[in-house]
């Protein structure tokens, strides 16, 4: 954030960007930040060094979580099945159907893998939420891993309705990103997905919800029509690129940051040297091809970089 403020990019909210991108009227070096899923640090954290900087932005929020206040499953049981001081534990009485017999279970790398896996895979198609925390509590019971702790900490939980209204009041917009965190291929369930969402965060916020993000980066071309029968106005991907005027709005490129990308790998991107680099080996593909493969959006000015 300070990079991008001593160095003079223009950042934009979402709304006015999606309309100055297709009307062709952006500034120089324009930016817009998003922000992808809610969890809590992005109010106990982010608010704070976006308020610093004055920075508008958008935080995509997915909602099952958001109104359940728990930690998100998969993740919790991911981190403790890695957080174990153990070597050897007794998993036959978690429940688990796939570890009934696992009273002397070593606590290998691979092992806790596939711990984290069949208990994952028991607690999503066996367990109701209170199901769930209920055997996340005996995984740490077990592990000798304090879940409680981990709840009350909240890092793997997502902010509260008072937080999403906080965040709203500070100038970060809170738009769609699926109920479930999942945007199936099957028209039906993907349309199915947003109406939940949007259920759930609308009343909140009293204002229309209208710009997207697919959960993951995942998108496919049976999503196109979902998302305009829901009169969503943009839609952004996880593949990288610099969005410009003509841009599908509804695939819209991003360059993703995390602790992964170096200082300089995110200058390069931020100056367009690393979407000019794509244009020199010429990965440009149709604006509907879906994943593996990666959409590299290259053009002329005015281009708009999207940070995720």
């Amino acid at each position: 954030m300070r990079y991008l403020k001593d160095h003079g990019y223009t950042v934009l909210p979402l709304s006015e960007a999606v309309d100055r991108l297709a009307d062709g009227s952006l500034p120089r070096d324009p930016v817009t930040i998003t922000i992808d899923d809610g969890f809590h640090s992005v109010h106990a954290i982010a608010r704070e060094v976006l308020h610093r900087y004055a920075f508008p932005s958008t935080l995509y929020l997915t909602s099952y979580y958001f109104e359940k206040s728990t930690p998100i499953f998969q993740l919790a049981v991911d981190y403790m099945c890695w957080k174990s001081p153990k070597r050897r534990v007794d998993l036959s009485r978690l429940g688990v159907t796939a570890l009934a017999e696992a009273s002397a279970f070593d606590l290998t790398p691979e092992n806790r893998a596939a711990a984290s896996a069949q208990i994952f895979a028991h607690g999503t198609t066996q367990l109701d939420e209170a199901g769930r925390v209920a055997l996340s509590q005996r995984l740490g019971e077990a592990l000798d891993v304090d879940y409680a702790k981990i709840r009350k900490g909240r890092q793997f939980s997502l902010i509260s309705p008072e937080e999403a209204r906080e965040l709203e009041a500070g100038g970060m917009a809170i738009e769609l990103h699926t109920h479930r965190h999942q945007f199936p291929e099957c028209p039906i369930a993907a349309a199915t997905e947003l109406r939940d969402n949007r259920a759930a965060i609308e009343p909140l916020l009293g204002r229309p919800l209208d710009h997207f993000c697919y959960p993951s980066g995942r998108w496919h071309h049976t999503h196109r029509p979902v998302l305009e029968d829901a009169a969503i106005k943009s839609a952004t991907t996880c593949q990288a690129g610099l969005a410009r005027k003509g841009a599908n709005l509804l695939a819209l490129p991003r360059i993703l940051d995390d602790n992964r990308v170096s200082q300089i790998e995110f200058e390069a991107e931020v100056s367009g040297f690393t979407d000019l680099l794509r244009r020199f080996r010429g990965k440009t593909r149709a604006p509907w091809v879906s994943p593996p493969s990666y959409v590299e959006w290259v053009g002329v000015a005015p281009e708009m970089l999207m940070i995720a």
